[in-house]
């Protein structure tokens, strides 16, 4: 139970802003220009994702299992490029019978798009994630070629590294109207 406690610590951390709006856009932002870094520095599929995307949004994410129930928050930035105009977003996630046992898990993932249509659909009306796109991990994957689903290719980070289109069902995504 100590796990769940310090998750619950952890997402306070996350959602709780900083004494002024710049300030918390300020956190955001490090946060995402961290996670992006490490994706690109470790990922190489990754790095030519990103060479043609039309944008990224970048997310960290903690989320609480109490056997059957799961649910998770998180905050990032979404990007365009290659102007670099940032929007602040917000991100939930449940289910029932999503986990076993008891736990916290941090996470961090980037999502990355297509095209210009994709990232603004994106900014614009968030979406609600429900198509699994399969995960590939590293040496599994049986071609180079980078992979767009329905616009987006999902990396996540995992304890055995990146993950490439990880399954991101039931997670929905919203504009922070507090900072933008």
């Amino acid at each position: 139970v100590d796990v769940v406690g310090r998750s619950i610590d952890s997402t306070t951390d996350l959602v709780r802003d900083e004494e002024t709006p710049e300030a918390t856009r300020a956190k955001l932002d490090r946060i995402a220009d961290e996670v992006l870094a490490r994706l690109l520095a470790e990922n190489p599929d990754a790095a030519r994702a990103f060479e043609v995307s039309a944008g990224y949004a970048a997310f960290d994410m903690r989320r609480i299992s109490i056997f059957p129930l799961s649910a998770g928050y998180g905050r990032g930035v979404a990007v365009s490029l290659p102007e670099g105009a940032r929007t602040y977003m917000q991100m939930g996630t449940g289910g029932a019978g999503a986990a076993f046992g008891i736990g916290g898990f941090a996470s961090q993932f980037v999502i990355m798009f297509e095209t210009p249509t994709d990232f603004e659909r994106f900014v614009e009306n968030g979406y609600d994630a429900s198509a699994d796109a399969g995960a590939m991990h590293g040496d599994e994957r049986t071609t180079t070629e980078v992979q767009f689903t329905e616009g987006r290719s999902f990396f996540v980070l995992s304890k055995t590294g990146w993950r490439v289109n990880a399954n991101a069902s039931g997670t929905r995504y919203w504009k922070d109207e507090d900072l933008n």
